[in-house]
């Protein structure tokens, strides 16, 4: 336990099947930050973060699994000998206090009175841990009301005790969501929140504010706003007499409140695509009574039983609706589609169509997400992808970068990402030092292989989902495109092209252009004043037998004006969508420029 390094070693010779991962297990849920050696380790049996650890989160799973392994007896004898783990003389009280919560040796209403009588926030981050019975979401509604209680009272004290309790909140509700088997704090939200909508109706309803009528209001869109009313008027702007009264300041919290949520919530519903999350029918039709999530739900494409289409509520039953109109009972369960499901299916086209048709705008990339599909070369060398090879990249930002996306640095392999439920370790190799001191060359790609997380042998890549397989590669293409240290390389982002290329051929079709073709990675224009090329990575454009034309883009006047079906951002796509219609109608051409150029 004083030496974790050695404890692979001790469970051999002892023969304690599951004495490392324990080990490791009380090192991770300890008040102490991670060093590289243990963030590596840990990360092999746990999802969770990190600084997560740090804060107090519990990972339930794990601690099942070596608790099983050991057996009683031998994780008591762990247990007992926490106290080697730490030079403080509490830290590894944590551990300990997690263990006896989750075992059900803890009595709930004692520690309530604990964590109310003393702001006890270590007890307020093991509370959620003891075990509720199946089923029983009115208990889990008491305890989610009871750490809301907790966060709501934490606002009467000063800025840095509040921070600090309003963090063991957040880790209270991450812990409850583990012990609920929802195992997002989204989710968890999600459905708790929905159940307490009765407490929205009041200021949904119109009520006075001080000289005013004000109220809740959420748009179709899920928007939420404050609208107050004088005279039988909407007032643009606050009058200065409501900064500080109590209802208006409710109301203004309360959008504040939604609109986190929302931001959350969209996060939340990419990784449930990307992760594959199931959802039940019953679940599902909660959530779409939400008006927050509902307008999120209701623009993704899901997916049943190789069934796809668009969700809905229809005579108070869940239906999935085709692109062509055609409804289909949504029986089992469902998932947010990727366009892996789409192609299997045959209607990507389909559905790119539909939402430029009717100008829906989805909360994030997934019908004109990028797709990465197995290629001939990786399946020739079975265990190897070389897709990347040879790029350069900046070591910082490449890791800063695959950090945010879930990866961590082994100081030894390089960066790598587990997957935990698939039990694959996914690493990126490069020819050069990743972490050199001195970066005096930036690291040359070389290749990414996929690993058993308990074996470390390396894993054949017609093995790995191909939805799981298509966002590793979609994290590494990403990388080459940003971090490459000859700045954005336009010939890097493949998926990227195909992505736009669709983009712009739908936009074409609506706008009857029949003089754009698409060959390769560019957009053939044929002009009246000139042939075009239009390259769909950077957005260079060449006129035939005059060279290079260089047209100015001026995104932030521009942006909006191009309408993209997904939230993202992208000033980039918009770039080149808008130089394909401004050359195919290049006779309306009047920058003196542009003209001299031709």
């Amino acid at each position: 336990m004083y030496c974790p390094q050695w404890a692979g070693l001790a469970e051999k010779l002892l023969g304690w099947n599951g004495l490392k991962s324990a080990v490791w297990f009380f090192h991770a849920h300890i008040n102490e930050d991670f060093s590289a050696e243990k963030e590596t380790e840990v990360a092999l049996y746990s999802p969770i973060q990190p600084q997560h650890f740090v804060d107090g989160a519990f990972d339930r799973n794990w601690f099942f699994e070596v608790y099983d392994a050991l057996g009683e007896k031998r994780f008591m004898t762990l247990y007992r000998v926490a106290k080697y783990i730490t030079s403080g003389s509490s830290n590894h009280k944590r551990s300990q206090l997690y263990s006896d919560a989750v075992l059900g040796k803890l009595e709930i209403r004692t520690l309530e009175k604990e964590i109310s009588d003393k702001r006890n926030q270590e007890r307020l981050r093991c509370y959620p841990l003891i075990p509720i019975q199946q089923g029983d979401s009115g208990e889990a509604l008491r305890r989610y009301e009871f750490i809301q209680q907790f966060a709501k009272e934490a606002k009467q004290f000063g800025a840095q005790r509040r921070e600090s309790e309003l963090k063991a909140v957040g880790i209270a509700l991450e812990n409850l969501a583990i012990t609920t088997g929802l195992m997002d704090v989204n989710r968890l939200t999600w459905q708790m929140e929905t159940q307490k909508t009765e407490e929205l109706k009041p200021l949904l309803t119109p009520h006075p504010v001080r000289d005013c009528t004000g109220f809740l209001s959420i748009d179709e869109d899920g928007e939420a706003s404050v609208t107050l009313i004088k005279d039988g008027k909407d007032l643009k702007t606050t009058p200065k007499n409501l900064a500080k009264d109590q209802s208006f300041l409710e109301l203004k919290q309360s959008v504040k409140d939604l609109k986190e949520q929302k931001r959350r919530s969209k996060e939340s519903l990419e990784k449930a695509m990307t992760e594959q999350t199931q959802f039940e029918s019953r679940e599902l039709t909660v959530l779409l009574s939400n008006p927050v999530l509902s307008p999120m739900i209701r623009k993704l494409v899901w997916t049943s039983d190789r069934q796809i289409g668009f969700i809905d509520l229809l005579d108070g039953k869940l239906k999935l609706t085709g692109p062509d109109g055609t409804e289909m009972s949504s029986g089992g369960m469902l998932r947010l589609a990727h366009p892996h499901d789409l192609i299997t299916a045959g209607v990507w086209q389909d559905y790119m169509r539909y939402l430029y048709d009717r100008s829906i705008v989805q909360p994030f990339k997934q019908v004109f997400r990028e797709y990465y599909p197995l290629t001939a070369d990786e399946s020739a060398e079975r265990t190897v992808s070389r897709r990347y090879a040879g790029y350069q990249v900046n070591s910082k930002k490449t890791a800063a970068l695959l950090k945010s996306r879930g990866w961590t640095a082994d100081y030894e392999e390089g960066l790598q990402r587990v997957f935990y439920r698939e039990n694959f370790v996914v690493r990126l190799f490069a020819l050069a030092d990743w972490f050199s001191p001195a970066d005096v060359e930036a690291p040359t790609l070389e290749k990414v292989q996929f690993f058993d997380r308990k074996t470390d042998e390396t894993v054949p890549l017609e093995v790995i989902p191909p939805i799981l397989f298509s966002e590793v590669m979609r994290d590494i293409d990403l990388v080459v495109s940003v971090a490459y240290v000859g700045g954005v390389d336009p010939e890097t982002s493949q998926s990227a092209v195909e992505i736009r290329t669709a983009l712009a051929g739908e936009l074409t079709r609506l706008l009857k252009l029949d003089n754009v073709r698409f060959i390769g990675s560019h957009a053939k224009i044929d002009g009246k004043l000139a042939k075009w090329s239009v390259h769909m990575g950077s957005g260079i454009v060449h006129a035939e037998g005059k060279g290079m034309i260089p047209i100015t883009p001026v995104h932030s006047q521009a942006r909006g004006r191009v309408f993209l079906p997904f939230a993202d951002d992208d000033p980039k796509t918009a770039e080149i969508l808008s130089k394909i219609i401004f050359l195919a109608e290049d006779t309306k051409i009047k920058d003196p420029e542009i003209l001299s150029r031709i």
